[in-house]
């Protein structure tokens, strides 16, 4: 879990003033300011004038503050964030009794004041209001920020999770791209150094590319054509049709989210062996909003076959990776199943 400070740093300029703590100390200032609004027009001719000295405003300062800082870095982290809220009344009831006899006897011995229960009771609202209102004050901050904090884990875990999906991808594509070299070094294929070279330039781009939170599409149109060329190498039976249009070079893409569907779309294409299979992938860009399209020709497989690992990983890493601007279907339709995916937003 992140620190606090850490917390801190995320907040934008508003939130750093209202609840970082590097302006703490004018959040107290403007709080007591407010306190001791009314005086404070009244010794500078604004408001009618009231029969205080400056050092009586002092000591009932230190009289405030005392119960209103006890209560909130004891009585309330002690007591009322812990659940003990009856212990939290308690407490705070007999510290305001307490500080009004201080205070009595205080201003008796000065004074020679004589006790008025209406004075007490009066006094005792005004010091129960200010803690109220410390007290919400300090709440509001406090569950701002675990609520910061736990806005701040929930995404570390979906980045945890987007990352372990991601690295499950590697494997996935190796064990279906080696079967592929087996069929061939089995056949004696002589363009099996051409596609140990091709695997190479992906596994590359997997590495040393992929590590960043988004690729150029243009790197992942080109990674999804080497590996249409390593399956067409060994699938002479199928025909590949990939169409993208212009311009796609300054769009971005989160990383290895496309492959899962063509590799899906090459598992369940149709080998009667009759008849070329077809798949077809349509990657468009228009303005911001990035579709991409997926047919392919399918056999005897039912629908409820297709799918797999892939299917379900790139599923739930476009869940987590556009939660909220992406749409995906799949569907079989007159012996051809479809994969429409369309993110806006780019």
């Amino acid at each position: 879990m992140k620190s606090e400070s850490t917390n801190v740093k995320n907040y934008n300029t508003g939130e750093q003033f209202v609840f970082g703590k590097s302006y703490r100390l004018v959040r107290h200032l403007l709080f007591w300011l407010f306190v001791y609004s009314d005086e404070l027009l009244s010794f500078v001719g604004v408001t009618e004038p009231l029969v205080l000295y400056w050092w009586e405003v002092i000591v009932d300062f230190f009289f405030y503050a005392s119960i209103v800082y006890f209560n909130l870095y004891f009585l309330l982290p002690r007591y009322f964030l812990k659940g003990k809220v009856f212990l939290y009344i308690l407490f705070t009831v007999l510290s305001v009794v307490a500080i009004q006899v201080f205070e009595y006897f205080f201003y008796g011995e000065i004074f020679g004041d004589t006790f008025s229960i209406t004075y007490q009771l009066a006094a005792f609202v005004t010091n129960t209001a200010i803690i109220l209102m410390a007290v919400a004050l300090k709440l509001t901050s406090y569950l701002y920020q675990q609520n910061n904090k736990i806005r701040n884990l929930s995404e570390t875990n979906l980045q945890t999770e987007l990352a372990y999906l991601k690295t499950q991808v590697n494997p996935h594509f190796l064990f279906n791209t080696l079967n592929n070299i087996y069929v061939m070094s089995k056949k004696k294929d002589d363009s099996l150094p051409e596609t140990i070279l091709q695997l190479s330039d992906m596994l590359r781009y997997q590495l040393y590319e992929c590590d960043e939170d988004s690729v150029p599409l243009s790197k992942e149109i080109e990674y999804i054509n080497n590996y249409i060329n390593i399956e067409k190498l060994r699938r002479s039976d199928i025909e590949i049709q990939l169409n993208t249009n212009r311009p796609i070079a300054t769009k971005f893409i989160k990383p290895l989210i496309l492959l899962p569907f063509v590799e899906n779309a090459f598992k369940y294409s149709k080998t009667d062996g009759i008849e070329k299979s077809i798949i077809h992938i349509s990657i468009e860009v228009l303005d911001n909003d990035f579709s991409f399209t997926c047919i392919n020709d399918i056999g005897t497989y039912r629908s409820n076959e297709i799918g797999g690992i892939g299917l379900t990983n790139a599923t739930r890493r476009l869940e987590l990776a556009y939660p909220d601007n992406h749409t995906l279907s799949h569907y079989e339709k007159d012996g051809q199943y479809h994969v429409e995916l369309k993110i806006t937003n780019i």
